[in-house]
């Protein structure tokens, strides 16, 4: 998260605000990510519930593919 320059403000306005983009089964754990655009990049935060809190699994940011 830090080498990639997402601060934890970024995560947890993500969580809260974010757009919801994935969920699904991994390890027999449901999954949920959202994502969100902040001015200077965007970024998917990919987390799940356990003992009914939410725990990060993961945060990068989305690459935007090169227009040709």
């Amino acid at each position: 998260m830090k080498q990639s320059g997402i601060s934890e403000e970024e995560v947890r306005a993500c969580l809260e605000y974010g757009e919801a983009v994935i969920k699904q089964i991994v390890k027999e754990e449901m999954r949920y990510g959202k994502e969100m655009e902040f001015k200077d990049k965007k970024i998917i935060v990919i987390y799940t519930y356990r003992d009914n809190e939410e725990r990060v699994v993961t945060v990068y940011p989305v690459r935007r593919k090169k227009q040709w």
